[in-house]
């Protein structure tokens, strides 16, 4: 078990929602988890949009108030108030942060993350919802094409009103090379073709083979994003959810370390970034001190 300890790094923020809009003035955004600002800012579970005729009375009826709270007896479609929201906090989101880029994590998060949304009930349970259908496999999923679509068009909207170059994708949970280059390409018929318009596109690593095979990986992306919390539980086999393994909850194993070092080593051979993501970095001094031994300085908490 560990506990709180002095941080010797530097950090940024994860933006979960708007509110901590008013509160990071002297600290920085590193990462927008789109995932977050949906459950809880808009609200809208993303199969809302393709089998809305499947919904109870009651959930048609809470949609069309939040529409009604937002915009009245103004006739607005579900999905502009969707992409119309996403985009209002994307750019309050890159305008604060100045001329720092603001990487976004587009959301495909794992079933669990969604239950809350309106319109859940169009989602089948997933026996493990940890290993079950998320990030890359999520957007290339026919049922869940539509939400991405909007996805993409808010991030459009948003790099227009602030400037090509300032907002930056994250592509969580890429199991293989295959899934790295179908988002790659589901990006480009979104109309966010990397590298245009000075667009960079980062990948969330997640999976052990991320690290494992960085080298080649690293051809598909600008650059790498490390989330320890997720290498860890996939490298150690654990669900850090399961109270009766909280004991043995270990983000500083050995294993986890090695993964860091080769996706750091990886990128810098490349000239390319690879940021730390670990919530709980105040929680593990031991890989504080391996990351400054790494010339790591900044980690996304």
């Amino acid at each position: 078990m560990t506990t709180q300890t002095e941080l010797m790094l530097a950090t940024t923020a994860v933006l979960h929602n708007a509110q901590q809009l008013a509160t990071l003035d002297h600290e920085g955004i590193g990462l927008v988890s789109l995932d977050d600002l949906i459950a809880t800012e808009v609200g809208i579970h993303p199969l809302v949009f393709t089998q809305q005729n499947l919904l109870s009375d009651v959930t048609q009826q809470a949609l069309q108030q939040k529409i009604a709270d937002q915009y009245g007896q103004q006739s607005v479609a579900l999905a502009e108030y969707y992409v119309a929201l996403l985009t209002e906090l994307l750019i309050s989101a890159a305008r604060q942060q100045g001329s720092a880029p603001l990487k976004v994590q587009l959301a495909g998060a794992n079933a669990e993350c969604r239950y809350q949304l309106l319109g859940a009930e169009l989602e089948s349970a997933e026996v493990n919802p940890l290993l079950g259908l998320r990030g890359a496999s999520f957007y290339a999923d026919v049922h869940y094409k539509v939400s991405f679509a909007l996805q993409c068009e808010a991030i459009k909207r948003a790099r227009a009103a602030v400037g090509g170059d300032t907002i930056e994708l994250v592509v969580p949970f890429v199991r293989t090379f295959s899934e790295a280059a179908t988002m790659i390409d589901l990006l480009a018929e979104q109309g966010l073709c990397r590298g245009a318009n000075g667009l960079r596109v980062h990948m969330l690593c997640s999976v052990p083979a991320n690290a494992l095979l960085a080298d080649t990986f690293i051809h598909y992306f600008d650059g790498f994003v490390a989330d320890v919390t997720q290498l860890a539980q996939l490298a150690l086999g654990q669900d850090f959810a399961n109270t009766k393994l909280h004991y043995r909850v270990d983000t500083q194993n050995d294993a986890v370390i090695q993964l860091l070092k080769m996706l750091l080593a990886v990128a810098g051979s490349a000239s390319k970034e690879c940021d730390i993501y670990y919530d709980a970095i105040s929680q593990a001094p031991r890989l504080q001190r391996w990351l400054m031994d790494h010339e790591v300085n900044t980690v996304i908490c």
